[in-house]
């Protein structure tokens, strides 16, 4: 192939010496960068036939090789880096969904246990109860707890007390459950 001016739709005799002649080789090219024959197959095919289907023209046999080397280079490059994001955007997804069902196990977790603590809170005396609810659920102080139910400050520290003692030993049970789960959140 010395002096080259294709039109390929119009001369099939040359695209056919051209596929005949550059098929395996840009194929073992091809798989310097990609590792899967069918791959590298599928590629150099898709290429070929574009030369084909495009009216290409060249110049000469270097012009030629040069466009069908870099055009390999290039689907293969595109390829590589649409497997890296492919893989990335997998991993990022099972992490998720993982993520995703971790989350989901520790808040049921979480709200059965808010669950178990508030029955044992309703079984505490009315105000010893109430006490409890403000200060630890609603965050309140204990100025703002002796205002909002009329009892001096001595008084709810004393409910407060009262109530760490009660639940601790309705709530035993739940220990060890309370640490696996703090300990899995870590």
């Amino acid at each position: 192939m010395s002096s080259l001016t294709y039109r390929f739709p119009h001369d099939r005799d040359k695209w056919e010496s051209i596929y005949k002649n550059y098929y395996q080789l840009l194929c073992h090219f091809a798989y310097g960068y990609l590792g899967d024959h069918a791959l590298c197959e599928d590629i150099v095919q898709g290429i070929l036939i574009k030369l084909w289907q495009e009216k290409a023209q060249f110049d000469n046999e270097a012009h030629l090789k040069h466009y069908l080397y870099k055009s390999v280079k290039n689907r293969c490059l595109n390829e590589v880096n649409t497997a890296v994001t492919r893989d990335k955007i997998t991993q990022k997804l099972s992490a998720a969904a993982e993520s995703e069902e971790n989350d989901l196990f520790h808040h049921i977790v979480r709200t059965e246990l808010y669950g178990r603590i508030l029955q044992a809170i309703d079984k505490l005396p009315n105000k010893t109860a109430a006490v409890f609810k403000l200060a630890y659920l609603e965050q309140k102080s204990n100025p703002e707890i002796a205002e909002l139910l009329s009892l001096s400050i001595n008084t709810v520290k004393v409910h407060k007390n009262n109530a760490k003692k009660q639940l601790r030993i309705t709530l035993k049970d739940l220990y060890p459950l309370l640490f696996l789960l703090l300990h899995k959140l870590q």
